[in-house]
């Protein structure tokens, strides 16, 4: 009876160290992050927004996500800093043959526009016959 009551004690203590040690180590990273944070930094938030600070406080950090709009969150709300590298695959331009082809959609698009209104009537046409007795 004695050794179980050992290996309880043993295991719960076990995962006592386990669970605060990840805690310990995720907190340690978070206050890391949010003292590494710099004015001109992009950041985004736990909330999903992406911008770049512009200001800060002990508490605040002030994210601009568009010209001219300034958000304030407290330090804790910004999940991490976006490495420069990822920012640079929304800002490449077009290549000539990539710009040709996005033409060509919306050429595409425009044109499926203007089809006559005879093929949209024949799409609403009811289809089950609840319907049919409700229209006509």
């Amino acid at each position: 009876m004695s050794l179980i009551l050992i290996y309880v004690v043993v295991f719960g203590a076990l995962m006592i160290f386990m669970t605060t040690r990840g805690r310990k180590k995720q907190a340690t990273q978070a206050q890391m992050m949010q003292s590494a944070l710099v004015i001109g930094a992009d950041v985004r938030t736990i909330g999903g927004l992406v911008g770049t600070v512009v200001d800060l406080t002990d508490e605040y950090v002030v994210v601009e996500t568009t010209p001219g709009v300034k958000l304030k969150f407290t330090k804790q709300a910004i999940a991490g800093v976006i490495p420069p590298e990822s920012l640079e695959a929304f800002g490449t331009e077009l290549t000539p043959a990539e710009e040709q082809a996005a033409e060509e959609d919306s050429a595409e698009q425009s044109a499926a526009e203007d089809e006559p209104a005879a093929e949209v009537e024949a799409e609403t046409q009811p289809e089950d016959a609840k319907d049919q007795q409700k229209v006509g």
